[in-house]
């Protein structure tokens, strides 16, 4: 007799054998068993959750004449017809190889027969996303008001693609995923029924790579199973399948925390060796990763992280000079290496400078307890945290003399004066004082143009997504003062129809003092001088609202008025305008004299 692959020849044949969707089984019992059955049904989830073998066993559980309306009873002709494999009554269509109206036309003819040996026809139709619109469409009229002996199951793995109208006239059933432990207990009830010994990290192993599908699963064990024979082991599992031992990964981070390149470049070089591709090598890193932090945390236990004791403990005590913020940025920069190994046309070179750019990076250490040893080196526990912190001090220290030595450059620049004033005083002559004074910041905009640029400025303040503080600034216009005060007056004046100065822009000023800071600092940023700022309301001048109702004018309103015929025209004919069309202007080429007589002669 041929072989049988495990995931059929475990497939389950009744509601109790289901694993993972209990909560389905139990509604389809409770409907049967109360009358309740509905005409259609549409099973969606991700592959190999039990879909279509769930479809399978409500047809054979229905059609059953035995005793139990729940558990067929495999003796029945109805049960016996459908262990052939190709029952009277139950018809699985393929709507991948299906697609198209003819093959919904023959399903419509066959509804219309009664069923040979049980007691209703059944239509299973697997990946019913496929099925096209005019398929859909004709399968309408029979889905909405089937026959009484007639029953739907759709099955799809992608629901979305299944039009509304077929939504509407099923009951809709969502399959979960199946956890790490559903998965892991029903390979070890295969494992006792075939007499094979596999421990619990080898079938933790096949449990994590079917990612909660129960035929992947099984998929992957029927392959290890004819590698391995009846004695499983979890590296065997693992070399066969091409998941990456936990070992390279402690010698990854070990090699980060110890700033340790080349050994970074070996454990890539090791991993090929094996035959591990890329992919699970970076999704199994960062399984490590999130079990490592997890440990930190004592956010899971052992059995929840699927991890032994031992390992549990090893992952607690590994890396102690890595901290908690230097494994989430090495996850970040893992997160944004996968997303660029698709791309890539050299992916171990990309894979390895990633590792080398992670093992090349100083380690965090926290900024307010290195501010704190500025001031109190003493306050720094422990001997290795004092080297830390001392040469986060250095550094820290020198950053902050460039910050002053940056400030004191600017105010320079603001008032070159003061440059003259330290150049004398430190003993500058007049001939080398051009030396001394830094022209490179020139203002943006001068004195007299600030007020015609506010538009612009407005325009680039919009343009950092701030809305509110933008959305303040409408309706304002700059009005400046004494062009040779210092510091510079400037007005922020909100015109409108009246002078009342309780709108909202200028609330917004007022219950906002951060507001003005902020702007007086963009226009002395501008401006490279110091401004006072003040705010105020007037209402539009007469000029002004003129401009205001011309550019609220139309085009033909604007010709209306600007040409007297067609002002007439409209009066006269209580004209309309419907629509217009831009006429194309013909050019009319000048021609000279003798042009002219040669044409008259022609």
């Amino acid at each position: 007799m041929a072989y049988v692959a495990m995931a059929r020849k475990w497939r389950p044949q009744s509601f109790s054998d289901m694993v993972g969707q209990e909560h389905i089984a139990q509604t389809l019992q409770n409907a049967i068993e109360g009358g309740r059955l509905h005409h259609a049904f549409l099973f969606t989830g991700t592959r190999g959750v039990g879909k279509t073998t769930s479809a399978r066993i409500l047809a054979r559980t229905l059609n059953c004449t035995g005793g139990d309306p729940l558990h067929p009873c495999g003796e029945c002709p109805s049960c016996k017809d459908f262990a052939s494999g190709n029952p009277m009554d139950v018809f699985e269509i393929d709507a991948a190889s299906n697609t198209g109206v003819d093959n919904i036309r023959d399903v419509i003819e066959r509804v219309q027969y009664p069923p040979v040996i049980g007691k209703y026809k059944i239509f299973i139709i697997d990946e019913v996303h496929m099925l096209s619109t005019g398929a859909f469409n004709a399968l309408l009229k029979t889905l909405e008001e089937p026959p009484e002996h007639v029953i739907f199951i759709f099955a799809t793995t992608e629901v979305n693609k299944v039009p509304q109208t077929i939504l509407s006239r099923v009951q809709r059933f969502d399959f979960k995923r199946l956890s790490v432990e559903q998965v892991r207990s029903r390979l070890r009830f295969i494992c006792e029924q075939e007499n094979i010994n596999a421990s619990d990290e080898t079938l933790d192993v096949f449990a994590e790579k079917a990612d909660g599908s129960m035929r992947d699963g099984l998929t992957y064990f029927d392959q290890a199973y004819a590698f391995t024979g009846s004695e499983m082991t979890a590296d065997a599992v693992r070399s066969v399948l091409g998941i990456p031992p936990v070992e390279l990964f402690f010698t990854l981070i070990n090699a980060i925390e110890a700033h340790d390149l080349k050994a970074c470049f070996k454990m890539v070089d090791d991993a090929c060796k094996r035959g591990i591709e890329f992919t699970p090598l970076l999704d199994g890193f960062g399984k490590f990763l999130r079990n490592l932090l997890y440990t930190r945390l004592d956010a899971f236990t052992p059995d929840v992280l699927n991890v032994s004791e031992e390992l549990y403990t090893k992952y607690k005590s590994s890396v102690p000079g890595l901290k908690n913020g230097d494994i989430l940025r090495i996850s970040k920069m893992l997160i944004d290496l996968q997303a660029a190994l698709r791309y890539s046309t050299n992916p171990r070179l990309l894979v390895e400078t990633t590792f080398a750019r992670m093992a090349w990076l100083d380690h965090l250490t926290d900024l307010r307890r290195a501010l704190a040893a500025i001031n109190d080196p003493t306050k720094a526990s422990g001997s290795a945290d004092q080297e830390a912190l001392k040469k986060k001090v250095t550094e820290v220290s020198t950053m902050l003399d460039a910050q002053e030595e940056a400030k004191a450059l600017r105010q320079k620049n603001e008032n070159p004066f003061a440059a003259m004033q330290e150049g004398i005083a430190g003993g500058y002559s007049a001939d080398n004082f051009s030396d001394t004074v830094n022209y490179g910041n020139a203002p943006a905009y001068s004195r007299y143009e600030i007020a015609a640029a506010w538009n612009s400025i407005k325009a680039r303040i919009a343009d950092d997504f701030d809305f509110t503080f933008s959305v303040a600034l409408n309706d304002t216009v700059l009005e400046t003062g004494n062009l040779q005060e210092t510091p510079f007056p400037i007005m922020l004046t909100y015109v409108g129809d009246t002078a009342n100065g309780d709108n909202w822009g200028i609330r917004q000023m007022e219950e906002h003092p951060e507001y003005l800071d902020r702007l007086k600092q963009i226009l002395e940023d501008n401006l490279q001088t110091p401004v006072v700022l003040s705010i105020q309301a007037r209402a539009y001048t007469e000029n002004e609202l003129n401009m205001k109702r011309q550019a609220q004018l139309s085009p033909f309103e604007l010709d209306k008025q600007n040409d007297s015929g067609i002002a007439r025209l409209v009066d006269v004919f209580n004209a309309e305008l419907i629509y217009t069309a831009k006429v194309k202007k013909q050019v009319i080429e000048a021609q000279t004299d003798e042009q002219i007589q040669d044409q008259e002669r022609d």
